[in-house]
């Protein structure tokens, strides 16, 4: 069975149990605030995280994060974010109309900025916020650390993030209309043939920076019917040189555009500037897109929309 069909047959199998699990609630569900008892889970960078009552009072240390609690419904009890150019119009509005605080940006938090709002749950994201959450839980403070590395870890993520937050039967809901779009999709691309893509968000004098074959957006190219030229390498980015990318022969070149890609100036014209480039099959067939990065990189509830986007800009013949 190829791996595009063990994808799809997943997927059908997690919404199935998710419908049941969804009618279970209604039916059966009490309400939130009773029988709270001691909820511990482990998060993704290994740690127990114990919570005796539903947070009030959360912080968002990454995008990420906040594109979560805006699809599970928990602004309103989100005190404190870190900025970003590419929320979605209603997230940033709603940061804005209930003036919740800015903590700093994804790399750079104020430390004393998040304890001064006085937060019951911090989270945070990726490997490289585990010394930041360190430093909240020396002050006593509670932390939960998401990182996703596939498409089934981010629906699992906002599961486990509606779990400790009472918002299991909306992130029930959430994650099942997630997955049936993504079947949807798959179920279309399923038995098609597999272009070649390289996907690049930053460049410096190290090389070209790109997706892995154990990231998230490996899976996305591989949902949307297509296979990463770089799917061997065990890692989730691979930093590459011009001679791989043309051993490789991508097909379909694509540009994650945003922070990073504006940084070091990637445009499809820069792309096609570059010395020998001009021999791969992307080039030569004018297939360099640009994807927002809110859509592929950020792993929020508009994942999907990314998914759909990269099927459509592979399949264009399935996606009208």
């Amino acid at each position: 069975m190829t791996n595009k069909k063990i994808i799809a047959v997943s997927l059908s199998l997690i919404i199935a149990f998710g419908v049941i699990g969804a009618v279970a609630w209604y039916q059966f569900g009490v309400p939130k605030d009773e029988n709270f008892g001691t909820i511990s889970i482990i998060d993704d960078a290994g740690r127990n995280v114990t919570l005796t009552n539903y947070p009030q009072n959360l912080v968002s240390l990454a995008p990420t994060v906040t594109e979560m609690l805006s699809g599970l419904e928990l602004l309103d009890k989100t005190v404190g974010v870190v900025s970003y150019s590419g929320y979605a119009t209603d997230i940033q509005n709603t940061i804005e109309a209930k003036n919740i605080t800015v903590v700093g940006t994804l790399n750079k938090v104020s430390v004393e900025s998040v304890i001064g709002l006085q937060p019951d749950l911090i989270i945070a994201s990726g490997a490289y916020q585990q010394s930041l959450a360190a430093k909240f839980e020396e002050q006593g403070k509670t932390v939960m650390i998401l990182n996703p590395t596939k498409f089934s870890e981010i629906l699992a993520d906002i599961s486990l993030l509606g779990k400790v937050t009472g918002q299991d039967a909306t992130a029930t809901i959430l994650v099942n209309n997630m997955q049936n779009r993504a079947q949807e999709i798959t179920s279309k691309t399923t038995n098609l043939s597999t272009p070649s893509v390289y996907v690049e968000y930053f460049v410096n004098k190290n090389g070209y920076s790109c997706y892995a074959g154990s990231s998230h957006v490996n899976d996305l190219i591989e949902m949307a019917g297509g296979v990463n030229i770089f799917q061997n390498v065990t890692d989730q980015f691979v930093t590459t040189s011009t001679e791989e990318v043309l051993k490789a022969n991508p097909e379909i070149i694509v540009i994650s555009k945003g922070v990073m890609s504006s940084l070091s100036g990637i445009t499809p014209d820069s792309i096609r500037a570059r010395p020998s480039w001009n021999s791969t099959i992307a080039v030569q067939n004018n297939r360099i897109y640009e994807v927002d990065e809110a859509l592929i990189t950020i792993w929020g509830p508009r994942i999907v929309d990314g998914l759909e986007t990269l099927a459509e800009l592979i399949h264009p013949e399935v996606f009208p």
